[in-house]
């Protein structure tokens, strides 16, 4: 559970037979889809930091495919009563750590490549991309611990 307002950390059902598996992302009619703008995949490379990027209108709905991730998330809303929260989620499917990683605009995020290979995240975003949507800032931002 998160102390952050906003912020959902959700099961994902991954379904796994002798051929290989399913992992459900997202669903129409179902928490926490809310509206689709664009899904994207990112992969990042062993040791290698993305972030930080803060989107002003968008919610990020991530999950890890494949490898491992560590996330870093701040609030960083205006009135929001968690303002200048911190908190930090591992993600890795192959250890049993299957989940979407909800943030909602004004929550700034960064991602590490936690595992020996490359890593791919999967993002369901409620707004497409657009140049002026988002702001990405130096990785000296804030602290990755």
């Amino acid at each position: 559970m998160s102390s952050i307002p906003g912020v959902l950390l959700t099961p994902l059902k991954i379904v796994r037979d002798e051929r290989g598996s399913v992992m459900h992302f997202l669903r129409e009619g179902r928490a926490p889809f809310t509206r689709f703008g664009e899904v994207y995949f990112s992969t990042v490379n062993p040791g290698v930091t993305k972030g930080w990027k803060r989107h002003a209108r968008s919610t990020s709905n991530m999950a890890v495919v494949s490898g491992a991730m560590r996330f870093w998330i701040r609030d960083e809303r205006d009135g929001s009563p968690a303002r200048g929260a911190a908190e930090t989620y591992e993600l890795a499917p192959a250890e049993g750590k299957s989940f979407l990683l909800t943030i909602p605009p004004g929550v700034a995020y960064a991602w590490r490549c936690a595992g020996e290979g490359a890593a791919i995240v999967c993002n369901g975003a409620t707004v497409a991309w657009e140049p002026d949507e988002s702001v990405n800032l130096p990785l000296e931002t804030w602290p990755l611990e």
